[in-house]
């Protein structure tokens, strides 16, 4: 919808400035209010753009264990059974390989 106002504001806006044959109504001159809106046009063409590629973000990947745990990704087990715990992890990793890809 911004793009479909943009392009009105630059038909009127070269309406003003190159159609009409008198330059003024009341001493308000109308070939700057053309250029003006003009301008206003193609800046409201252009700043839609800008935005859509600014707001395109990319999530951080866990960079640590504890990055991962903080994120609710892994979950820390208590120190109950080192053997069971020590499995958890090797499976923690695993995953945390095929989430990024590299498995």
């Amino acid at each position: 919808m911004p793009i479909v106002g943009a392009i009105a504001l630059l038909v009127v806006g070269a309406i003003l400035t190159f159609a009409l044959t008198s330059e003024s109504i009341n001493g308000l001159d109308l070939t700057v209010v053309g250029i003006i809106l003009m301008l206003a046009g193609v800046a409201g063409l252009l700043l839609p753009l800008l935005m859509r590629t600014r707001q395109r973000s990319i999530e951080p990947v866990a960079g640590s264990r504890q990055d991962a745990i903080d994120d609710g990704a892994l979950v820390e087990l208590p120190d109950t059974d080192h053997a069971l715990q020590s499995q958890r992890r090797a499976q923690d990793r695993r995953r945390l390989w095929v989430r990024r890809g590299r498995l």
